[in-house]
């Protein structure tokens, strides 16, 4: 390139970066003086870039399937649109007579087809969120985009909260116990997370005859594994065991594109180990279904009777679920001190009683973690552990009011789901173990 055009280029640059440089500094200055009638007729400069506080995409998304795929969660979609809000579904019991041998006479022999039911009740969830024409014109970003993407997030959140509530809300799946602990009771600070722990779990999916996961490697050989959730408090548990760090460090499977094994924390001994995070932002702590977690909103005494972990809201669609996965009733931790509470709101719990089972009442400050005795639940799960059926799949809803000064974008699904029972009435597919999961 010649000597004159890159001189001439890097004047020109010169000439920009001055002119630039002046225009921020006039503008500045306008803006900072509040006296000036030109104020208001300068724009202000917003950043476009839009950050969300907290969000967790969906758990069990890649675990979806249709019948017979193997899948942990059975997506049925031939009930999309039909009446009803129940829904029944059969299940047969495997042959297990041993038939007849030689000449022997078949007939009065022969085996019966034993049938079970379990039922789905169907039901409307909805969400909007309203804004004026005002804030539309106002705001730097696109609100409709923004409004369906916060939409989106919060149904996959749903979504997962659902199954999991199945699983461990709505029925009374086989129980274990970590380490030596026979209830929940008697879990100690000893009965953590281990690799021991996953060898217990799977022994006791393989006692009850659980399906388990066939999964289709990069090479196209067929695997069976389980799986088993668990929380980001376990997973630091399950780190600090050096057993689980010398088997991941030889011999964890890297290249794999299967969706099962991509999502996966790592393996031990054929089962896959997975991390359920929870929502951390905009002040609210929620914990997640398998370890409840909140925080001290104000300082408490040792006879403070009502403990307010978040804040109050006056309309109920804005409420932030700080309490949303702890028990109804029951008992929570803060530091040392076990504190029993008869009713819980979004924002509060209920105290009854203040330094319970031994242990002494104390004054706490803003801030400080509250759970569910630091108690945390494990799912190990084979295949087909829920059924998801669908009466109506999400779609967007719109409203319109104040001459359409006031907008209303919205989603609404028509959905059902449970753990899926076998011809005994049991959940042969999943367990779940409790263990000590107190936060580092």
């Amino acid at each position: 390139m010649a000597k004159w055009l890159i001189s001439f280029l890097n004047y020109f640059l010169l000439i920009l970066k001055d002119e630039s440089a002046t225009s921020v500094t006039i503008m500045n200055a306008m803006d900072s003086d509040t006296n000036s009638d030109l104020d208001q007729a300068v724009p202000e400069i917003w950043q476009r870039r839009f950050r969300v506080d907290s969000a967790r995409k969906s758990f069990w998304g890649k675990f979806f399937g249709a019948e017979m795929s193997e899948k942990p969660i059975i997506e049925r979609t031939d009930f999309v649109n039909q009446a009803g809000d129940i829904i029944r579904i059969q299940v047969m019991s495997e042959l297990y007579g041993p038939g007849v041998t030689g000449e022997s006479t078949l007939r009065g022999s022969e085996d019966k087809l034993s049938l079970g039911q379990f039922t789905l009740t169907v039901d409307w969830l909805r969400k909007a969120i309203s804004i004026t024409k005002k804030v539309k014109k106002e705001v730097n970003f696109d609100t409709n985009v923004q409004i369906r993407q916060g939409l989106t997030r919060w149904w996959a959140r749903e979504r997962d909260a659902k199954v999991f509530g199945a699983l461990l809300d709505d029925v009374t799946p086989n129980t274990l116990y970590s380490g030596d602990a026979v209830s929940s009771a008697t879990i100690s600070e000893n009965d953590a997370f281990s690799t021991t722990q996953i060898d217990k779990i799977a022994l006791e999916l393989n006692a009850q005859g659980a399906l388990p996961l066939s999964v289709s490697r990069n090479n196209g050989e067929e695997t069976n594994h389980y799986g088993i959730v668990i929380s980001d408090v376990d997973a630091y548990n399950l780190r600090g065991d050096q057993a689980w760090l010398q088997a991941n460090r030889e011999g964890h499977l890297r290249g794999e594109k299967n969706p099962i094994f991509s999502g996966a924390m790592g393996e031990w001994n054929g089962v896959l180990i997975y991390t359920l995070t929870g929502i951390r932002g905009a002040g609210c702590v929620q914990g997640t279904p398998l370890r409840p977690e909140c925080k001290l909103s104000a300082d408490i005494t040792a006879v403070t009777t009502t403990i307010t972990v978040g804040t109050a809201y006056s309309n109920e669609g804005q409420q932030k679920e700080y309490t949303k996965f702890f028990a109804s009733s029951g008992t929570i931790t803060v530091g040392t001190e076990e504190i029993t509470y008869s009713a819980k709101t979004y924002n509060a719990f209920t105290v009854t009683s203040r330094g319970a089972n031994g242990t002494t009442a104390a004054a706490h400050s803003s801030g400080a973690y509250i759970t569910q005795r630091n108690i945390s639940k494990i799912i190990g799960f084979g295949a087909e552990i829920c059924a998801f059926v669908w009466g109506q799949k999400p779609k967007q809803i719109t409203e319109s009011e104040d001459y359409q000064f006031i907008t209303g974008i919205g989603i609404e699904t028509l959905f059902g789901h449970a753990a899926i029972e076998s011809s005994d009435g049991t959940y042969p597919n999943y367990l779940v173990m409790e263990c000590y999961s107190k936060r580092p």
